[in-house]
């Protein structure tokens, strides 16, 4: 059995006639029929019903045709890899974000690499609290988009991209209070203090958020953090992005307590090792995603 003498089956399924397949495949009818009565040797069973005008496959030439499609299917994406992969194009790109960061702009050029590179395989990280830039460090990460501060650029040499900007709020469910009723950190401190585990980075330590006299719950996801925010376990800061609808429906309350920096601002940028060189995938990412970005790092 030949990958050529199964697109000749399909090419006479396809047509129903020898003739057409013939045509279509710029050869001989009997070298078509010679095909299929080989085949139809090797393995001991008819597979094409010659009775009629019009060629048919019989039972077991169905199920062998089916099978024959699956194969050639494959042949067809093993190709396409071969040549994706000839051109130079990565196999893989690991590319990871903080879930503070705009979904729309990666959404919308994740979409542009699969139509663009589809042999590529994606493998997607969304992370908290660092977590994108701590993956970029160790080299478990091609691409990172995450929140940023100057500073960081002490913990490698680094490119990066100004995308946007995030702001984490201090939020709770009304069930825990009142809103404008938290005035001071005391009110906060019989309730559950609910937080993102620190990354492994030297900077990201609990001190950070630490709250001196108050429980702590941990988590490592965002939207674990939020459903304990919205069930009313706690209170805790989180994105202004996955929280913006609750805050809007009431579901969630902004605290602002005097003595007590209840938003933080900063930037959130594409991020690469200034060591690596991106092949076409991942500079074709770093493009697209620079390209909706609103304005460059003067350090790019």
């Amino acid at each position: 059995m030949t990958l050529e003498q199964l697109r000749t089956l399909d090419r006479i399924v396809e047509y129903g006639s020898l003739k057409l397949a013939a045509d279509s495949l710029h050869k001989t009818q009997p070298a078509l029929s010679m095909a299929i009565k080989k085949l139809e040797t090797e393995y001991g069973f008819a597979i094409l019903n010659r009775d009629s005008y019009r060629l048919s496959l019989t039972p077991a030439g169905r199920a062998f045709h089916r099978k024959a499609q699956e194969l050639l299917l494959t042949a067809e994406q093993l190709a396409s890899m071969g040549q994706h992969l000839g051109a130079g194009n990565e196999p893989l790109i690991r590319f990871a974000y903080d879930l503070t960061c705009p979904h729309p702009l990666i959404l919308r050029v994740m979409k542009q690499c699969q139509q663009q590179y589809p042999e590529t395989e994606l493998h997607i990280f969304g992370e908290s609290r660092f977590g994108a830039l701590e993956l970029l460090q160790k080299g478990q990460a091609d691409l990172a988009v995450s929140p940023w501060f100057p500073t960081f650029y002490a913990l490698g040499d680094f490119e990066t991209l100004l995308l946007s900007h995030f702001k984490i709020l201090l939020v709770a469910s009304p069930a825990l209070f009142r809103a404008g009723e938290v005035q001071s950190i005391e009110q906060l401190k019989p309730q559950v203090n609910l937080i993102l585990e620190e990354s492994d980075l030297s900077f990201d330590t609990e001190k950070l958020m630490l709250i001196k006299g108050v429980r702590q719950w941990k988590t490592r996801d965002a939207h674990t953090l939020k459903e304990l925010l919205l069930a009313g376990l706690g209170w805790g800061f989180a994105p202004e992005n996955l929280v913006r609808e609750e805050l809007a429906q009431g579901v969630l309350l902004a605290l602002q307590p005097q003595d007590l920096e209840y938003s933080i601002d900063g930037e959130i940028r594409l991020i690469r090792r200034q060591e690596q060189t991106l092949g076409p995938v991942a500079s074709m990412l770093w493009q697209q995603l620079a390209a909706g970005s609103r304005t460059a790092s003067p350090r790019s």
